[in-house]
């Protein structure tokens, strides 16, 4: 008897131990769990941040590209591989000048075997550089080039790209001298004015033109350029038509060289409305700037200095325009004024012309700090939007027209929103269901009965046209109906009971609370006419009036493709938009949380 309760108490300690035991595991095993949760939270996590972080990079590559090659050259957009940056320009103390590294080294086609190109790659560069002296003894163009190792060099490489993209696989299958003849063959004259257009830089003159004040043009067919001697200017004329002269020039000695001309003026330099001087830069980003003056007969001078230099930056000719008198129009935005001052100089009259009818040019060539020409070069698209279309104006437009639209989308969208969500009236319902039905309508429906409506009333090409029609929109009323259902009748009953106007229920109380909303629809309703373009491009017809998408789109067409200033343009289009998103975030993100959260 003695023995039955100790062996019940070493069974019911034995199965306590083995309860502790269970426990214990069971702990182990839940903490594990956990832990291996909290490393599986932990990867999840850190995979979902890297998927955020890189689709935000994706939706970043655009703007990037946007970014950068609004600092580009037309050469560095199309160039292939992309260049996803700007390039630095060159550092250049003399012209003419030859680019170097342009074209890759002349590599081994896939099909010609190792041992064979050894022997056949220096045939083929002197079979194309010979080919190449014919077509350039042929050509005016070039009859004032320097020649050097390095403009062979260059020009045989940009050849040899062309004619490996562009010859058949067969021609490398065949013997030597089949290989020599067929690539010889193949290089034709408008290759090689290509190749030379991107590897030889050189400043050239044209004729000059000199525009009086009825606008009557004359050509000075027989200027003479003449340099100091010894000043490390040279003057070289030139056998071709478009030619008048190429200019050597070299800085080493020091950065600025002058270049002058004393020719017979047609009319006085009072009735002188503009000079017209056709450069080929060199793309070197140097200065260049014109003096003009006309001596009298008691010995002093009237001279007209450029307010700002014309910038080297294309190696394409360009029509170099100054003006002495009168006002610029709008597409003349690019010439350069310039400004009467007085001075004691007395240019000799070297023929037998009166004094009074000479008209003495100075050119200089001015090599400016490096960091400038760097300037120079990347905001070169952003000058040249300026100058070539009425950028200001354009903007002007657009914001005027989108904040009238947006001022008025507001009003009118809130007080019908008001209406539907606080208003009994017969009706109602049927009103808003047609409401919510035109939401499904397209606008291209519309365009053509829109337009009529428009011509009908007289409002073409005029900015009532655009505005007005789109003042209210079925969505802003949609949106703000649903923000101001969520608003108490109780509050608007205690207004009332207060004295206050239904007005200024709808002024004091209701546009106060659904801030939010407001903030949305015009973020929503300011995007929507500031990118508008089918609309304003049927309607208006004055160019003046035109708005932002209009104007950008005409720089690219038919007969011009900028899309440097394209680019620039749309980053500038950009900033109101940025802009005013900022200002308006806080309301922006209330207006798409709000209701999301159940309190």
């Amino acid at each position: 008897m003695n023995g039955i309760p100790g062996r019940l108490l070493a069974t019911k300690y034995g199965d306590w131990l083995t309860l502790i035991t269970s426990i214990r595991l069971v702990e182990k095993l839940m903490s594990k769990d956990k832990r291996t949760q909290r490393v599986k939270t932990k990867i999840f996590k850190g995979t979902g941040y890297l998927l955020l972080v890189a689709a935000a990079f994706c939706t970043m590559i655009p703007l990037l590209w946007l970014l950068t090659s609004s600092f580009k050259t037309a050469n560095e957009i199309f160039a292939v591989p992309i260049q996803w940056f700007p390039s630095f320009p060159p550092r250049v103390t003399s012209s003419p000048y030859i680019v170097e590294n342009a074209y890759p080294k002349i590599e081994k086609p896939m099909a010609v075997d190792k041992t064979v190109w050894k022997t056949l790659q220096p045939e083929l560069t002197q079979a194309i550089w010979m080919e190449t002296q014919t077509h350039i003894a042929a050509n005016a163009q070039f009859s004032n080039h320097v020649p050097s190792e390095k403009l062979q060099t260059e020009i045989t490489e940009g050849l040899w790209q062309q004619l490996v993209t562009s010859l058949p696989d067969e021609v490398w299958d065949g013997k030597k001298a089949s290989i020599v003849n067929q690539v010889q063959d193949a290089v034709i004259p408008e290759m090689v004015d290509t190749i030379w257009s991107s590897v030889y830089r050189e400043v050239a003159i044209g004729t000059l033109q000199i525009e009086d004040l009825d606008f009557n043009r004359t050509p000075m067919e027989t200027v003479e350029w003449k340099v100091t001697p010894d000043t490390g200017t040279r003057i070289r004329p030139s056998v071709d038509t478009q030619t008048v002269a190429s200019l050597s020039y070299d800085f080493r000695d020091s950065n600025t060289r002058y270049i002058s001309a004393t020719i017979p003026t047609p009319v006085s330099i009072d009735r002188i409305r503009r000079i017209t001087l056709p450069i080929r830069g060199d793309a070197s980003y140097h200065r260049l700037s014109l003096a003009v003056s006309v001596p009298n007969k008691s010995g002093n001078g009237v001279t007209f200095q450029p307010t700002r230099p014309y910038i080297l930056e294309s190696a394409l000719w360009k029509d170099a325009v100054w003006r002495l008198h009168g006002i610029p129009g709008e597409l003349e935005s690019s010439h350069i004024t310039m400004t009467q001052v007085e001075t004691g100089t007395t240019v000799k009259s070297t023929s037998n012309t009166q004094v009074g009818n000479l008209l003495h040019l100075q050119l200089t060539i001015h090599q400016p700090s490096y960091l400038s020409i760097v300037w120079d070069k990347l905001t070169s698209n952003y000058r040249n939007l300026w100058k070539t279309v009425p950028y200001g104006r354009y903007f002007i437009n657009s914001v005027f027209i989108a904040t009238a639209s947006t001022l008025l989308t507001l009003f009118f969208c809130s007080l019908g929103g008001y209406a539907f969500a606080k208003y009994q009236f017969r009706g109602q319902k049927v009103l808003f269901g047609i409401l919510l039905a035109s939401m499904m309508v397209p606008f291209q429906v519309l365009l053509v009965p829109l337009f009529g409506l428009m011509y009908d009333i007289g409002w073409l090409n005029s900015y009532k046209a655009i505005v007005i029609p789109f003042s209210v929109g079925a969505f802003g009323v949609f949106l703000m109906r649903q923000f101001i259902v969520t608003i108490p009748s109780e509050l608007l009953d205690a207004a009332r009971i207060d004295g206050c106007s239904e007005f200024g229920i709808y002024y004091r109380i209701v546009l106060p609370i659904i801030k939010p909303a407001l903030g949305a629809l015009t973020i929503y309703s300011f995007l929507g006419s500031w990118n508008g373009y089918l609309w304003p491009l049927i309607i208006l017809r004055d160019e003046a009036k035109y708005t932002l998408p209009i104007g950008l789109a005409n720089l690219v067409g038919i007969y011009r493709q900028d899309y440097g200033m394209l680019m620039a343009g749309t980053l500038l289009s950009l900033m109101p938009i940025v802009i005013l998103f900022l200002a308006m975030q806080r309301e922006f993100v209330q207006g798409i949380t709000l209701g999301s959260v159940k309190e």
